[in-house]
């Protein structure tokens, strides 16, 4: 199921209309519109503020893609989306979330603004903790 039917169910069931979640969250009525059509999908700041109005979880819009990814998908470089990084550590994105706001983590951190939390996952730091290596640098390793 799509960003844009997931986010439509969510209204249903939390029995609200787009313009207040419009109200709740601050984000305009027409970008709600572009992501109910599937224009667009919103940006992880936005998606924690429409889950938090919404009371769910950000991995509840995304669930059938969480379950469909293989968690020996490659990390990209840069940033690392917060599901990716959990389902690679095999805990919980909300967890996740917690350990990053709390600095228990040495790959990433939680940055707390007047909108809400955003989070920074460093590729590098993380496959570093995973005891991931690029392969790239695996090929020019001494053996010894």
């Amino acid at each position: 199921m799509s960003y844009a039917k997931r986010l439509e169910r969510a209204l249903i069931e939390a029995d609200l209309k787009a313009a207040e979640l419009s109200r709740r969250t601050g984000i305009s009525k027409a970008c709600l519109s572009q992501y109910l059509s599937g224009v667009s999908i919103p940006r992880e700041d936005r998606q924690e503020l429409i889950a938090d109005a919404l009371g769910k979880e950000i991995e509840w819009f995304f669930l059938q893609n969480v379950m469909a990814r293989n968690t020996a998908e490659e990390l990209p470089d840069g940033r690392v989306p917060v599901y990716l990084a959990a389902a690679k550590l095999e805990m919980s994105p909300q967890s996740l979330r917690l350990a990053l706001q709390q600095g228990r983590v040495p790959f990433g951190f939680a940055a707390q603004s007047e909108k809400g939390w955003t989070y920074h996952i460093s590729s590098a730091k993380l496959q570093e903790y995973l005891g991931i290596k690029k392969e790239s640098s695996a090929a020019t390793e001494d053996p010894r």
